[in-house]
């Protein structure tokens, strides 16, 4: 079904999962971080021959359950690349498995993603 409704709207774009123009810096993919509280995300976004309009960090564990999400607007014309810098509280009573999307809106309307799973150890 969703393919039949890429093909009915051509005028949007798709998701490009992996974006090169995303790089993550923390966490790295399938790392066991041994905090027991505190998550923090470093990425870094560069586009070439666009710029970011905005951007979303969404974290999730393997049932698909919301763990973080923050969304935010960029007026970055003049940036060459935009730096993510955020952190959450998360309480661990056990080893927990993550996956971590960070998916940017540019300005010539393509949205790209990336995903990195990642751990959380008690």
């Amino acid at each position: 079904m969703y393919l039949a409704i890429a093909w009915l709207f051509p005028a949007c774009k798709e998701k490009e999962v992996d974006a090169p123009e995303i790089t993550v810096l923390s966490p790295k993919s399938h790392q066991v971080i041994k905090d027991k509280d505190s998550v923090r995300i470093e990425a870094t976004v560069k586009p070439s021959n666009t710029w970011v309009t905005s951007y979303t960090l969404t974290v999730k564990n393997k049932h698909n359950k919301l763990i973080f999400n923050a969304q935010r607007g960029c007026d970055c014309k003049s940036l060459t690349q935009v730096e993510i810098k955020q952190s959450f509280l998360y309480e661990v009573d056990k080893t927990s498995d993550l996956l971590l999307e960070i998916e940017a809106l540019l300005g010539d309307g393509r949205k790209i993603r990336e995903q990195i799973p990642f751990v959380i150890a008690n």
